[in-house]
């Protein structure tokens, strides 16, 4: 293992080297590759010891600290080389492909640093745009929600003025997808529906695709298994079509949490697999953390708990670096999870209350109701019936907030018996478009 950590930043550091002695002549395209493939070289670590998933990740974990510093260290020289030999244009798109390949190794720290500094300095309006896009994008993965409305309405005043329709549409998707998240689903259809009227102009597979995937996870949302599975297989198709394998790794992932949902064991490890090895093909490390997330559910409805707390432990270690409220309180709630059915009840608590502290504090009203659920649900089988009663109302209420109707459905798998929470439109709620 240690060897092939070795050859994995030897290969970083020979592309990386190969880039900085390009010419000053090279395109924007010819950047963007070069810096795509510093990512995909290391995240094969990940999966060279499937016995032990735990001495991986931490290998992993590793090896992605010295690649960043190696991109630090080739930005430093960079800076000071062959800097002063290019023109605007070519060193904007330098820092641009550099800020990308930060942000597809989940260093959202070093992506920040870059776009910022792009933006106080590109005066090209398009450009400007992209940025402010990119900047809103990770800040809302980080539940920065004001900052990231700021840059990305930012975005799509920049972009208007030029009429670049297809950063319009994605930016748009982004502003629905930050809509759902906080429960206002009839904006984020909204906001979808411009999105795709804005791709049909320039006839934009990618941003149709997007909208679809998105979609989907409403429907799977509202409890629409059937629905969200004909969007999220749309999305695939469409994001095969033009080869992009990252599109494609997420409707996967997608897939494989509507069959998770319907108990489809075993197709739904099949997706997780086949999203696991588009990231390892593309260096997608953002996606990962998630795709592990789903890999643990997976387990905990095998009943397979030590599997599923070594797979939550790889979880974290890409949530802490992307520093998403969502995933570190997801990861809260499936620990708890876990200890609630291995009996440790006492400490089962604290992670379920960590989930809920981080649920409201970020405000993301479903994931919080339905921590509220699971915790009633353990509550209620240990005896405690006033505190389950208690976190039940508190679920209750949030759901009747959000304009839904509750079926609760028993899961009789090996892991016992579980509540989950299926929610269904009520009559007034607006169709999606499908």
């Amino acid at each position: 293992m240690k060897k092939q950590v070795d050859n994995a930043i030897q290969s970083c550091l020979t592309k990386m080297s190969d880039i900085m002695t390009q010419t000053a002549s090279k395109t924007e395209n010819a950047e963007s590759r070069g810096f795509s493939s510093i990512a995909k070289s290391i995240y094969k670590l990940s999966s060279t010891d499937s016995e032990n998933p735990a001495i991986s990740a931490d290998l992993a974990g590793d090896s992605l600290e010295k690649v960043n510093y190696y991109i630090d260290l080739a930005l430093n020289t960079f800076e000071s080389i062959r800097a002063p030999i290019m023109n605007e244009e070519q060193q904007t798109n330098f820092f641009f492909a550099l800020s990308e390949t930060f942000e597809t190794l989940g260093n959202y720290s070093g992506a920040l640093r870059n776009y910022t500094t792009l933006l106080s300095t590109v005066k090209n309006q398009k450009r400007r745009g992209q940025i402010q896009y990119r900047i809103g994008r990770i800040l809302a993965e980080r539940g920065e929600w004001e900052k990231a409305h700021e840059f990305l309405n930012g975005a799509i005043h920049s972009l208007q003025s030029i009429s670049s329709n297809r950063d319009i549409a994605l930016t748009q998707i982004e502003l629905a997808k930050i809509a759902y998240r906080k429960g206002d689903y009839a904006k984020a259809q909204s906001l979808f529906q411009a999105a795709l009227e804005t791709s049909e102009i320039v006839d934009d597979t990618c941003s149709r695709a997007t909208v679809s995937n998105h979609l989907g996870i409403i429907r799977r949302i509202w409890g629409e298994y059937e629905l969200a599975y004909n969007h999220f297989h749309e999305a695939l198709i469409e994001f095969q079509s033009i080869q992009d394998l990252r599109g494609a790794a997420e409707s996967m992932n997608n897939l494989g949490v509507v069959h998770l949902k319907r108990h489809e064991l075993e197709q739904a490890k099949n997706y997780f697999e086949k999203s696991h090895q588009l990231c390892q093909e593309t260096g997608y490390f953002a996606l990962l953390a998630f795709i592990y997330l789903n890999k643990a559910e997976y387990y905990c409805e095998l009943g397979d708990g030590p599997m599923a707390a070594n797979i939550c432990h790889r979880a974290l270690e890409y949530i802490v670096r992307l520093k998403n409220p969502i995933g570190i309180a997801k990861i809260n709630m499936l620990f708890g999870r876990i200890l609630w059915k291995s009996q440790d009840l006492k400490l089962a608590e604290e992670f379920y209350k960590t989930s809920m502290n981080m649920y409201e504090e970020f405000s993301i009203p479903l994931g919080l109701a339905n921590c509220y659920r699971e915790y009633a649900q353990m509550q209620k089988e240990s005896g405690n019936v006033e505190e389950s009663s208690k976190f039940n109302s508190k679920a209750d209420a949030i759901y009747s907030k959000l304009s839904m109707e509750i079926g609760d459905r028993q899961a009789e798998k090996s892991s016992g018996n579980r509540s989950e929470a299926k929610i269904i439109k009520s009559q007034n709620q607006m169709s999606v478009v499908n």
